[in-house]
């Protein structure tokens, strides 16, 4: 990434785009650019090039329309950047300052568009043979932006990675494939890595984790990844679902509702990969990722309702459903996560089809013990641009999913709505007392079928940013 002074801009050899509100008074360095503006419509979304030929200046110039300055946000303009960087695939060197204004300062706006403008750049392709020839993005300002921009460059390679492997065929993902690498990610950043596997986990008696993975022939892992950003200070873990492929189990998905499951990993994935980010950019925290992955399919040994499935932490789970299987990996790993020292939990999941018909795509459904826990996670996301919906969580739904007969809960509960409500009930019935926990339901906020002018389709990445932000 190249970050050019405004004394510098006869050298941009580039394309320089410059976004332009409707209105706005241009700086004296883009004076000459006056007389083209005269009939040209600077309403969000349009864009005129330019050919010019005083040597002063670039030859190529691309302007951007940016519409009213009092409807955009930080986030909005970040998303404009990268909606052009998207749609011009070429070399681009972005001139800040005019995407500032009275709201938003040349920081917020270096900070969003150098983060949107890598976030735009990613494109999934399932095998590599050569190395991407990708454009150039380079940003021009009359501040010094080098380490913002820098850092948002960094948090969205971190987000990008989380999409990857979230984008990854789940046959070129399976647990092992995590697992490997999770591995290998821990030895580039000099992390503290354990993987259990399916003999380590019978001795520990993690019989809710394996009980999912008893269809599937490919073996479960727990993987826990730690970084010492703090030392002596408390432990936050980060929980991530890692189903690489969820068929239903006996209680079979639908055609419709089976294509698509690769993406229900998504939670260990961006548990991995914000703890990447984390330890990347030095954050003074003690922060682990515990990860629990394996795949739910149907098979001679496959586990079915009305199962008694004894859990790590020695409660006993009634199985009601087989395709409620996310709830049971996450209980193992977050009793797992406490036996470890974690006094702060953070799980992230695809869990319940309920959160998406309460929240729609954009949102992510939020459960918690501590309000004040949830409030710095919501402040990070209110820099981030990252949307959290508290949803309800009392103990109505806790007298329901205890209502077995034969074991301590069941695993699922039908006929009463409230889906997303009812797993986090089940959820917090394993968090041990002073223990601080959220649940995140990003069943609707982790993938996008058609994509964004912004963003391509697929996994998103979604909470990793957020989860940076707030362990800085």
């Amino acid at each position: 990434m190249k970050i050019y002074r405004l004394s510098d801009l006869s050298a941009v050899a580039s394309w320089l785009a410059v976004p332009i509100y409707k209105g706005a008074t241009l700086p004296s360095e883009l004076e000459f650019l006056k007389e083209y503006l005269e009939d040209l419509s600077l309403e969000k979304g349009k864009s005129f090039r330019i050919l010019q030929t005083d040597s002063r200046y670039p030859k190529h110039i691309l302007i951007l329309g940016l519409g009213d300055k009092e409807s955009m946000t930080p986030q909005k303009a970040g998303e404009t950047i990268g909606e052009c960087v998207r749609r011009e695939k070429e070399d681009l060197c972005i001139f800040i300052d005019t995407l500032a204004c009275d709201h938003i300062s040349v920081q917020d706006a270096a900070r969003e568009a150098s983060y949107y403008a890598e976030y735009a750049l990613y494109d999934f392709t399932k095998i590599r043979r050569e190395k991407e020839t990708v454009p150039e993005i380079s940003f021009i300002s009359s501040q010094d932006i080098s380490s913002l921009c820098e850092q948002a460059r960094l948090t969205a390679s971190c987000v990008n990675h989380a999409r990857d492997l979230g984008n990854m065929p789940n046959n070129f993902m399976t647990p092992e494939d995590l697992a490997e690498e999770a591995s290998r990610l821990s030895q580039e950043l000099n992390l503290d890595c354990e993987i259990l596997t399916n003999k380590e986990l019978e001795e520990i008696g993690a019989g809710a984790l394996l009980g999912v993975n008893r269809g599937s022939s490919h073996g479960a892992r727990l993987i826990t990844l730690r970084y010492e950003g703090d030392p002596g200070a408390p432990w936050t873990a980060l929980v991530g679902k890692g189903l690489t492929f969820d068929a239903g189990g006996y209680n079979l998905k639908s055609a419709s509702g089976m294509d698509g499951m690769k993406f229900d990993m998504c939670g260990a994935a961006n548990a991995l990969c914000a703890l990447e980010l984390i330890a990347r950019q030095k954050g003074k925290a003690n922060v682990m990722a515990v990860l629990g992955a394996t795949e739910n399919k149907i098979g001679p040994d496959a586990y079915t309702c009305n199962e008694v499935l004894v859990s790590l932490s020695g409660k006993t789970i009634e199985i009601t459903n087989t395709d409620a299987e996310g709830r049971l990996v996450l209980c193992d790993a977050i009793t797992y996560a406490q036996q470890q020292g974690a006094k702060k939990i953070i799980d992230l999941a695809t869990l319940t089809g309920a959160c998406v018909a309460a929240l729609g795509k954009n949102y992510t459904g939020a459960f918690t013990n501590a309000p004040e826990f949830l409030d710095a996670l919501e402040k990070a996301g209110q820099k981030t641009g990252e949307k959290l919906w508290q949803l309800p969580l009392d103990e109505y739904f806790h007298e329901q999913v205890q209502k077995s007969t034969v074991a301590d809960m069941n695993n699922c509960v039908s006929g009463i709505g409230a889906g997303s409500s009812l797993a986090a009930a089940f959820l917090e019935e394993f968090i041990e007392e002073g223990v601080q926990w959220i649940h995140l339901d990003i069943a609707g906020s982790s993938d996008f079928s058609d994509g964004k002018p912004y963003m391509a389709k697929g996994a998103t990445g979604v909470m990793v940013r957020t989860l940076g932000e707030m362990f800085r």
